[in-house]
């Protein structure tokens, strides 16, 4: 299961400058439950505190127990017998970064029905995203690996297993001189208020975060280039010869989906806050995986964190507009913009909703001890229809102020 592959780049050692976050200390649960799976944790673990290995380059390749898929422009993985080491972060050290920095300036993201952005790529990580272009800034890696630990925590002790979700092992800092650079290499190549935006997110400096995954964690939004190479048979049918490398069928992988969905519901977890919708929530296309799982956790919530009714339910929506929007992804890849289809909701997610959100709901129904509101929305399937739609309404529909308020 290999993505199209350059001629494999060497993998060099690179110093740290000093360890941020480390599973040992901060969740030494989840250190022993990892080291039934790898009896040599501890060893690669006292390696990599010290020196991390790097990638020459950010194209596609494979050496050895090492690979970069096509698309993943900020991780590399390194095989460890049982599922894989993430590398993410250590681009910044890349032979041929300012090529790839180049090519984010030129490239325009393209938007369904309203076409390309004004924004290159680069400036859409920096402007829309506040990311910092083939790199991430030490808060962004330290809050991707406490959001990670929080949830497989909470997996770990009510499920007894760990969850098909990254495992965090270590956040390492990269010398302030290695940021600096990395500036500098953007400096010409983003606009005024993008510049200011990643120097403000770096200001902390730049790091590299590896966490342990149970398989190489190809997306659903890389599958059309992935199904390209197994010719020109139905979709479905190169799917099934590509999540068969998985020991999966397509139908377990959506049923894995939903009910990893529903258990993170259950531990008291919303998969995106509102403020990652559209950005990087964890349920979209860029971060499911094709064996079931999620990765870039970043974007999940304690139920607890949230503090009005309103929030609540936006973010419950959106989990379920986010899952079947990767559900139909996935079953159909990349269809008509849903203004040529039909209209809004198009008649291929309306079919999606009907399927996707009862599977979810029934498999959550079987969770005790489920977080109030959880259990409130559940519960209003014994109200009307009517009755339902209006308690909902009321929060999701933005309340509208009197202008005499603003005289």
């Amino acid at each position: 299961m290999k993505g199209a592959m350059t001629e494999a780049p060497a993998i060099t050692a690179r110093s740290v400058e000093q360890v941020l976050w480390d599973v040992t200390t901060e969740s030494p649960e989840l250190h022993m439950a990892l080291s039934a799976i790898l009896p040599d944790l501890d060893t690669r673990l006292a390696a990599l505190r010290l020196n991390l290995p790097c990638a020459h380059g950010i194209n596609p390749f494979q050496s050895g127990e090492y690979q970069r898929p096509y698309r993943h422009l900020r991780a590399f993985y390194q095989d460890a017998g049982a599922g894989v080491l993430a590398h993410k972060g250590t681009e910044v050290y890349a032979h041929d970064r300012d090529q790839h920095l180049a090519v984010l300036s030129q490239f325009r993201i393209d938007y369904p029905v309203r076409g390309k952005s004004l924004f290159s790529a680069a400036e859409h990580f920096a402007l829309v995203e506040q990311k910092i272009p083939l790199a991430i800034s030490a808060f962004e890696a330290v809050e991707d690996a406490k959001a990670a630990c929080m949830l497989q925590q909470a997996h770990l002790k009510r499920f007894g297993n760990l969850a098909c979700i990254p495992t965090p092992l270590l956040v390492l800092a990269w010398p302030l001189s290695t940021r600096d650079s990395h500036l500098a290499a953007l400096r010409s190549l983003l606009s005024e208020r993008a510049m200011r935006i990643v120097e403000t997110s770096s200001a902390d400096g730049l790091a590299a975060i590896i966490y342990h995954y149970p398989s190489l964690p190809l997306r659903v939004a890389h599958l059309p280039v992935e199904l390209k190479k197994l010719g020109n048979a139905p979709w479905l049918q190169r799917l099934a010869s590509l999540t068969a490398g998985y020991g999966l069928t397509p139908e377990q992988v959506v049923n894995r989906w939903i009910d990893l969905v529903a258990r993170m519901l259950a531990l008291g977890f919303l998969p995106g806050r509102t403020e990652h919708i559209g950005i990087g929530h964890c349920l979209e296309m860029q971060n499911a995986v094709i064996d079931g799982g999620f990765v870039d956790l970043g974007s999940i919530i304690p139920m607890a964190e949230v503090k009005t009714d309103a929030a609540f339910m936006e973010m419950l929506m959106a989990a379920f507009a986010d899952l079947s929007k990767t559900v139909r992804h996935f079953m159909l890849g990349p269809v008509a913009d849903v203004e040529a289809e039909y209209r809004n909701p198009s008649l291929l997610m309306l079919a999606c909703l009907q399927r996707v959100v009862p599977a979810l709901l029934q498999r959550l129904r079987t969770y005790p001890e489920l977080e109030p509101r959880l259990q409130d929305y559940l519960d209003r399937d014994e109200a009307s229809c009517f009755t339902a739609l209006a308690e909902e309404f009321k929060h999701l529909s933005p309340a509208m102020l009197n202008p005499a308020e603003h005289a």
